[in-house]
């Protein structure tokens, strides 16, 4: 178990590697991935893997230590951020057998993929023969080891579970086995890397695979008792909160020399910016404080071993997708007010402006969230609750 001062010095080590990883962020819009030189940092730093307990290589950090990491790194360049997260452990760990995971999860190491079921597993001897097409496989060229989801197929039929649903099986490879797929080009989080990546009838050895209990819902991850959905709908609300705390620093500091056109004083010192930056630090700031809360009531709720139930688990996803909104709409008060000068790749207003709405595009952030959660606060039941 880490100790708060070591989960502390690991927030405060994020927060300094700022003006490193800023040198680095031109160079990740353009290379949509990751520079070596901020892969090199992460590992480093052993951010990569930092939620994963000391004997698999990591740093054993709670999970609101994570979240702060994540969102310190953040600040400084959201697709840093972004890959931090998918490697840091935080989401949960594939059971594997140990010694096997000793093998993988090494000190720094990154492990990334997809968990979404969009391959093939067919049982053979000693493993099976996987193959697929997975899409959002963040951080898979700065990765050692790629997993990916699958359902598993007996002839042309999914086999069914204990549980009565289709069998999901997690393979886990190293990245030389897997095909990257150049596809994407997009407005924002352009230097995840977050291609397609794809396998041909590839044998899995059995003991590098990993069954998925999405039924379980006293969670498989590190944090025991929480689901493994719950941890994940958390991951990436910080890089959210990082891009707009970013944004908002840096209209501050324009507003500061810039004169507009055809205005007779500073940016400061008009009522409506002064009205507006006002209104996108409350919004920001309460998002952020709800979300954080919540995760704090979260962990105290596992420590004393009480079930994560629905109607609390509707709650954490619902303060998670709130402040990505909030963070959004932070984002674009920022950018709104930087004016005519936003517009330009150079400004980082622009950037992190496209990096906040790109988080709410994700699946587990959606506004649909919205009204998942409305109805178990009305006493109704989920849709797809296993995702929650």
């Amino acid at each position: 178990m880490t100790t708060m001062s070591a989960s502390s010095d690991l927030i405060a080590t994020a927060r300094s590697l700022r003006p490193e990883i800023e040198a680095f962020s031109d160079e990740c819009q353009r290379l949509r991935h990751l520079p070596d030189g901020v892969a090199r940092l992460l590992r480093e730093h052993r951010i990569f893997g930092m939620a994963r307990p000391p004997e698999l290589g990591g740093l054993g950090v709670d999970l609101y230590s994570a979240l702060r990491t994540v969102e310190e790194l953040s600040i400084a360049d959201a697709s840093v951020g972004w890959c931090a997260a998918i490697g840091s452990g935080s989401i949960g760990q594939i059971q594997l057998a140990e010694e096997v995971a000793r093998e993988i999860f090494r000190p720094g190491i990154c492990v990334a993929g997809v968990g979404s079921p969009s391959g093939r597993a067919l049982p053979v001897d000693g493993g099976y023969r996987v193959t697929g097409r997975w899409a959002y496989a963040s951080g898979c060229q700065t990765s050692e080891w790629i997993f990916m989801g699958n359902l598993v197929f007996e002839g042309d039929r999914p086999r069914l579970s204990q549980s009565g649903g289709p069998e999901l099986r997690i393979a886990i490879v190293p990245v030389s086995d897997v095909e990257i797929i150049d596809t994407w080009h997009t407005s924002g989080l352009r230097g995840t890397g977050s291609h397609d990546i794809a396998v041909q009838d590839l044998f899995v050895p059995a003991e590098r695979t990993a069954l998925v209990d999405v039924s379980n819902t006293r969670g498989q991850g590190r944090e025991i008792g929480i689901p493994m959905f719950t941890l994940f709908g958390l991951a990436l609300t910080p890089v959210a909160l990082g891009a707009a705390r970013r944004a908002l620093d840096e209209l501050i500091a324009l507003a500061q020399g810039k004169t507009p056109m055809m205005a007779g004083s500073k940016l400061r010192e008009k009522p409506v910016v002064q009205h507006e930056v006002a209104r996108a630090e409350a919004t920001l700031e309460a998002g952020r404080t709800y979300f954080y809360d919540m995760v704090s009531r979260l962990l105290d709720r596992a420590n004393r071993g009480e079930e994560i139930d629905m109607a609390f688990r509707a709650r954490v996803r619902l303060a998670a997708t709130h402040a990505t909104e909030c963070a959004a709409q932070a984002a674009d008060i920022a950018y709104r007010l930087g004016g005519g000068s936003a517009n330009y790749e150079s400004s980082v207003l622009q950037r992190c402006f496209r990096d906040a709405h790109a988080v709410t595009q994700h699946f587990m952030l959606s506004y649909t969230n919205y009204e998942v959660a409305g109805r178990v606060l009305l006493g109704l039941e989920p849709v797809a609750p296993v995702l929650f």
